[in-house]
């Protein structure tokens, strides 16, 4: 612990627009959430990823009964260091019958220097299931839902 914080990177690409994304999840970054390099442990963060985006998934499809069907490529542009405020955006990208794709944007921001960074992004799919296990339909909502572009 006798190390100096690390500055964020100055060449973390700057976050897209937001637009038609919903606030997922916050997390600050804290000492048990690095690695041995010191840097956010991309484990953590895509567990992050993966719980805020259900909530989300759980609310569009209007269903606890959902599970993680898949993570698209997964891609860390910068590191999320100690005391980084992690926001976890996402929108709805695809819906079908029985499954959801999320489109994930992880932007982290510093409270000093104030700044704002995309620090992940990915696209995770989950699929409803019936009382036995088994992929099921799932109600579309008939006026805007929340995430949805």
């Amino acid at each position: 612990m006798g190390s100096a914080p690390m500055s964020p990177p100055t060449n973390a690409p700057s976050p897209p627009p937001l637009d038609g994304y919903l606030l997922a999840a916050q997390r600050l970054v804290m000492y048990s959430d690095l690695n041995a390099a010191g840097r956010l442990f991309g484990g953590r963060l895509m567990a992050w990823i993966d719980e805020a985006t259900a909530m989300a998934a759980m609310r569009i499809m209007r269903t606890k009964r959902i599970v993680t069907k898949k993570f698209g490529e997964v891609v860390f542009d910068a590191p999320g260091l100690l005391g980084d405020y992690v926001e976890i955006w996402c929108r709805s990208e695809r819906e079908g019958t029985t499954s959801l794709t999320l489109d994930c944007r992880v932007i982290v921001r510093t409270i000093s220097p104030e700044a704002t960074r995309q620090i992940c992004s990915s696209k995770v799919v989950y699929v409803a299931l019936d009382a036995d296990g088994r992929p099921a339909p799932w109600k579309k909502p008939s006026g805007p839902s929340p995430c949805t572009s």
